[in-house]
């Protein structure tokens, strides 16, 4: 069972890395646009930074259950490096615990926000006005994602 829920959180997380790519894309991609309809026809899309913007936040939100996955996450080892190797696994588990804990509290308030605007139909200040609700829902998506390798992390830890 546990073995089958590590591969689907992993696949999930291959899944939240390629969507990531792809804001990342986007946002090279719009930063093009823009660029060349400045220089060549003196024009604007009117949305590049604002949208940039939100495709920032989805490239950093759906890539970290990946990081997580690869262990890419900034840690620091100094005492956990010099700690045998059962209580490093020990460590990892509470770490991962307590990580998941913080994770879904935020998710929780995550899913409040995007509701809120969704009910208030609250829209940027922009030119393009769009409904808010559309690029946050990424941030809970991606907290979800992230809890998925949590809990994948901490199965790998109790296997070993």
């Amino acid at each position: 069972m546990s073995e089958r829920f590590v591969r689907m959180a992993e696949g999930l997380s291959l899944g939240g890395a390629f969507l990531s790519a792809l804001f990342m894309g986007l946002i090279v991609l719009l930063i093009v646009v823009e660029i060349t309809l400045r220089t060549v026809a003196g024009a604007s899309t009117f949305v590049a930074s604002e949208y940039s913007g939100y495709f920032l936040v989805a490239v950093v939100v759906l890539g970290l259950a990946y990081t997580l996955r690869e262990e890419a996450h900034i840690r620091i080892t100094l005492v956990h490096s010099r700690l045998p190797r059962r209580w490093r696994r020990r460590v990892d588990v509470l770490v991962g615990l307590s990580s998941m804990v913080m994770t879904a509290f935020i998710l929780v308030y995550a899913v409040l926000m995007v509701y809120e605007t969704r009910a208030l139909e609250m829209t940027a200040d922009t030119i393009s006005e769009t409904p808010l609700w559309i690029p946050q829902v990424v941030i809970p998506v991606g907290l979800v994602l992230f809890l998925f390798q949590f809990a994948a992390f901490i199965a790998g830890r109790v296997r070993k």
